[in-house]
């Protein structure tokens, strides 16, 4: 019999058309032929309305209603009247709750797979199953960042309050888990410094490589750009409002004939406001149904982000299809993209303008640059990798029974040892094949 996983998301995972639903439908899908899943979610009701059909085929399927997110000034409130952050008073229900326990006591499960440290409080308190807690982002990191460049300026202070407030509960969690899954060797790092003696395993996020392909029957245009990306997520909105006040000036004098096309959902009014100027080459396509055509037709992939956390599934998807990327490094992180091999890495108006104008103007470097792109992210971030490594620890974790949440100091310590352990020999392991590899 399968072992039983219990996976909890704050998101309905289908359809597949954000980072974080694209995560969670393409791990299970390469993980379902080794275990039982059942996945555990929010939903509103407007993501309720699609075929859920092709996810149920996958997993069982629990959806918990989830309010409409709130406003401005709901959110002030929320984040003013408790030491908590918002996002772990949204996402901790009372019905989410009654679901997980419910499962548990119904099911044997032999893993619990959180996806964000905010989803972490829907658990019972005491817990007897391993933990693996996968964090797709350092949120404090993130929020930190975008309280330094957020506008209106007058929003920084309550911005820059959860993220200190995220600083103090997300390590808790961290520490209260089994294990934590990481994005890359910069969130470990991360991790460990705010949480001395955490465990880690590698979780990374990929790429589905056979559906976001090069296209050579599809001509690239050579006056256009790209960037996508769900527009309530705030690091997503600032980035094309910096480019377009700070780079696009610096672009427009040496290709007056440039274009940057968005694509994705929930444009706020500052970035329709550029639709709709005439004298501002940027268009708003919105929501697609396939990005491929518009990643295998532009000359360049942008992206200017200046805050946020964790690695971009934008960035892989555009270098899948072989468009060549210019990036901030904040943009690329985690990702150990080599500067002028795989994408050009540009932090200042200038320099990012600069590496805009010389993609444009020789294709043929923006060619080379996209293939490289392509060949590596194929080899490093395909979902089967990801997913191999999520097997790995789940393989590691399934069969102790010890308690780690909220576990007595003597009893978590030893189960930590043999975790670690168990971890340290799978490294050593793979030390093994790849020097195996190399000498062959």
């Amino acid at each position: 019999m399968k072992p039983h996983v219990l996976m909890l998301t704050p998101y309905l995972p289908y359809p597949p058309n954000s980072g974080g639903r694209s995560r969670t439908y393409n791990l299970i899908r390469h993980l379902r032929d080794d275990y039982r899943i059942t996945l555990v979610c929010f939903g509103r009701p407007e993501e309720q309305v699609f075929d859920l059909s092709p996810l149920r085929e996958l997993c069982e399927l629990v959806v918990v209603d989830r309010a409409p997110s709130p406003g401005t000034l709901r959110a002030a409130w929320l984040s003013f009247t408790s030491p908590r952050p918002v996002t772990m008073r949204l996402y901790r229900t009372p019905e989410m709750q009654r679901a997980v326990a419910g499962l548990l006591q119904e099911r044997s499960v032999g893993l619990v797979h959180v996806e964000s440290f905010y989803m972490l409080s829907n658990l019972p308190r005491h817990l007897d199953t391993p933990v693996l807690l996968s964090e797709p982002a350092i949120e404090y990191v993130a929020w930190r960042r975008h309280a330094q460049v957020a506008q209106p300026w007058y929003t920084r202070p309550g911005i820059a309050l959860e993220a200190l407030k995220m600083r103090l509960w997300e390590p808790r969690a961290w520490s209260e888990v089994t294990v934590v899954g990481v994005m890359s060797a910069i969130d470990a790092t991360t991790i460990k410094k705010a949480t001395p003696g955490v465990q880690l395993t590698l979780a990374p996020n990929g790429v589905d490589v056979d559906y976001f392909h090069i296209d050579e029957t599809v001509p690239r245009d050579s006056h256009t750009a790209i960037y996508m990306g769900d527009y309530k997520y705030f690091p997503n909105t600032d980035a094309v409002l910096y480019f377009a006040s700070e780079i696009l000036p610096l672009i427009r004098p040496k290709r007056p004939d440039f274009r940057l096309l968005l694509l994705g959902k929930d444009a706020p009014p500052a970035i329709r406001a550029l639709h709709d100027d005439p004298d501002v080459p940027v268009e708003v396509a919105g929501l697609v149904d396939d990005t491929r055509p518009y990643l295998q037709g532009s000359a360049v992939f942008i992206c200017p982000l200046r805050s946020g956390s964790g690695t971009r599934f934008k960035l892989m998807e555009a270098l899948a299809c072989g468009c060549p990327v210019v990036s901030t490094t904040v943009g690329a992180e985690g990702l150990d993209a080599v500067d002028g091999e795989h994408m050009l890495l540009r932090d200042s108006p200038q320099a990012f303008a600069d590496g805009v104008v010389e993609l444009l103007a020789n294709p043929a470097r923006g060619q080379m640059i996209g293939q490289a792109g392509r060949r590596w992210v194929a080899r490093h971030h395909g979902w089967a990798q990801s997913a191999a490594l999520l097997r790995d620890a789940y393989n590691t974790l399934i069969g102790h029974e010890d308690p780690t949440i909220h576990a007595d100091a003597r009893t978590g310590q030893a189960f930590v040892q043999r975790i670690q352990a168990a971890l340290e020999e799978m490294d050593e392991s793979d030390e093994t094949q790849d020097q195996d590899e190399h000498q062959a």
